[in-house]
């Protein structure tokens, strides 16, 4: 994890400003999305994930059930 960049205001219309650092660090430009996540391992902290994340995670994901209902399949 890196260091804390902020703090950060959230705007009146719920918005917040990324650090530059972090845009950086990321690889994220203006107009990329990205989704916003409650961490479910830290109480109170927020992940925020590009879109490129995601997908690729719900493809590794889709890949592992189909093997598992292959291997199921299999042995059964």
């Amino acid at each position: 994890m890196s260091e804390p960049h902020g703090p950060i205001k959230i705007s009146g219309n719920r918005q917040i400003a990324l650090p530059k650092a972090l845009m950086e660090r990321l690889s994220l430009r203006p107009d990329d999305s990205v989704y916003a996540l409650a961490d479910d391992h830290v109480e109170g902290a927020l992940l925020i994930v590009p879109v490129e994340r995601v997908t690729e995670w719900q493809r590794l994901g889709r890949a592992q059930e189909a093997a598992e209902r292959e291997r199921i399949e299999h042995d059964g």
